[in-house]
């Protein structure tokens, strides 16, 4: 996260001749100087501020923060220096300035090194609602008794009386009808946002038409395209499904931004948080450059990240208020880029109270360096989706075992790694509502053993097999697992595999097979039909 540009500055002037001990404070840090008479060794400690450190070093005060003066950047809070002889100036920054307390605003404003922690919310002003702080923004956790947030708009807190018409029962189209308007391109809905080149296509079925009199509301699914594709290859997936099934199919394009993968910005694309840390998160190529393959470079992530949230919430919306939509039946699925956005929006506390299940393909967030699960998070309490990760078994693009691409020999970009999507669905258990559950912190997997295509289940894994199940019936191609807790059963998170083609027909495109593959065709139960399938379980509907 880009943090506000404002610097502590701590400047020193030394003297060599002599030992001492300076402190000086700026805004919550402390800096002691000690210099060693003999070996003139000048040893700099701080307390205060937040890391990364930047500590200058000039024989003049007046250019001592000229950038060419950086001694060292450093995540420590000790440097040990050899200056030259005659005068040095020092100057340590810190890109965190004491401002408590702590308020919603994506600043880590009592620099605890907590960004928005627990007590932000406190700062939040919402008519009629409980607030929590998401992304640097105040959001409605939970409505007042009698209010609802029918708008989907966060500013707005819980602005509908509900003692006339109950907004969770259907959208304001039920009642007005259809309007038969198309999306507007620009996507512009009044709500401050400049959504660029994001388009919103969608086809809503026969059986989903509206007049305004003895509607029935549909569900919606969303579907989120891949990098560098577009809105059409979800609708191909979607649009026949949706007319048999009686669903409306969302199926948006992303925005055209300049990035590693296409500085020209000609890629639409989903801004992800960890796609877009060019420190920790999207980890390099083979240049050594800095990599940063979705949202806009040019922006700071989370502004592209929170201008994602909205667009998601102002599709549903303006579907919402013309057609007749059922707003307790709301999913959402991805593939590849749009699969990691999907993890993303189960995760994310400003859109998991939105979707009741959501399904993602061959894609999952990305690892950090040091913690593969820097960007992975519980689902905030009071929110629990549905959570359905789908994998072709030997894509080593986006692999679902979490291993690196140098198992592959991609030495093009050797250390960008995805985490294993077993210990994401186990870190969705630190949220109470999925005590059913039982993934474990250190289950991985094996594409080439247990819990692979071959239907090899490890001790304490479930198959979803048969026709009551997900997996369903007429089909052998698609192995689908769970794990229960003791003595209970496990349904909101499952992973299915599959891998139809001969030995080594994968060497070539494995991520773009397994995309081609997530469609209609095929006999008996079909991947629309286990997204489906999953889907309708979530609101109640057996298998």
């Amino acid at each position: 996260m880009t943090r506000a540009r404002i610097w502590i500055v701590v400047c020193l002037f030394v003297l060599p001749a002599f030992s001492m001990l300076i402190a000086a404070s700026a805004d919550g840090v402390n800096l002691s100087v000690t210099l060693d008479p003999g070996t003139h060794e000048t040893v700099l400690e701080w307390t205060g501020g937040q890391p990364v450190f930047s500590v200058y070093r000039s024989v003049a005060p007046n250019d001592v923060n000229d950038p060419g003066n950086v001694r060292v950047t450093t995540t420590d809070r000790e440097w040990s220096d050899a200056p030259p002889s005659g005068d040095s100036f020092y100057l340590v920054i810190s890109p965190c300035v004491i401002s408590p307390p702590e308020v919603c605003d994506g600043i880590d404003n009592d620099c605890d090194g907590e960004i928005d922690e627990a007590g932000a919310e406190e700062s939040c002003d919402l008519d009629n609602a409980t607030a929590l702080c998401a992304n640097g923004r105040c959001e409605v956790d939970q409505c007042d008794a009698g209010f609802g947030d029918c708008d989907l708009a966060p500013h707005t807190g819980c602005e509908a009386d509900l003692s006339g018409f109950p907004c969770d029962e259907r959208s304001s189209g039920c009642a007005l009808g259809d309007s038969g308007e198309a999306p507007p391109f620009p996507f512009d809905v009044g709500d401050g946002n400049d959504y660029g080149n994001r388009v919103l296509g969608l086809t809503v079925p026969r059986s989903c038409e509206c007049d305004g009199t003895d509607c029935t509301p549909c569900p919606v699914v969303v579907g989120f395209h891949g990098y560098g594709q577009d809105g059409s290859s979800w609708r191909s997936r979607l649009e026949p499904k949706g007319r048999a099934a009686g669903f409306i199919s969302l199926y948006p394009t992303g925005d055209l931004t300049p990035s590693t993968y296409n500085p020209s910005g000609s890629s639409p694309n989903w801004a992800v948080p960890s796609c877009q840390d060019p420190e920790d998160g999207c980890l390099g190529n083979p240049w050594g450059t800095a990599c940063d393959w979705c949202g806009d470079w040019n922006e700071d992530d989370t502004l592209s990240t929170l201008r994602e949230i909205d667009f998601t919430r102002a599709i549903l919306k303006w579907t919402m208020d013309n057609y007749c939509v059922d707003p307790r039946q709301l999913f959402a699925t991805g593939y590849s880029n749009g699969a990691l956005w999907t993890h993303e929006l189960a995760m994310n506390p400003a859109t998991s109270n939105l979707f009741k299940a959501l399904v993602a393909v061959d894609g999952v967030t990305q690892a950090g360096k040091e913690d593969p699960l820097k960007w992975v998070r519980a689902p905030a309490d009071g929110h629990s989706p549905w959570m359905l990760h789908v994998n072709e078994i030997f894509d080593n693009f986006e692999p679902y075992d979490g291993r690196p691409y140098t198992d592959f020999d991609a030495a093009w970009n050797p250390v960008w790694i995805y985490p294993p999507v077993l210990q994401i669905l186990a870190k969705f258990q630190e949220n109470p509502a999925y005590w059913e559950c039982d993934f474990g912190e250190g289950d991985v997997g094996d594409r080439h053993g247990a819990l692979a295509v071959g239907g090899i289940v490890p001790e304490g894994y479930r198959r979803h097999e048969g026709a009551n199940s997900l997996e369903g019936a007429g089909q052998n191609k698609f192995f689908c697992f769970t794990k229960d807790a003791p003595g209970a059963s496990c349904e909101k998170l499952a992973i299915c595999l599959w891998d139809s083609g001969p030995p080594g027909d994968d060497l070539n495109d494995p991520h773009g097979r397994a995309g081609s593959e997530w469609t209609g065709t095929g006999g008996g139960t079909k991947p629309m039909d286990i997204m489906w399938r999953f889907m309708q379980r979530s609101v109640g509907v057996p298998y």
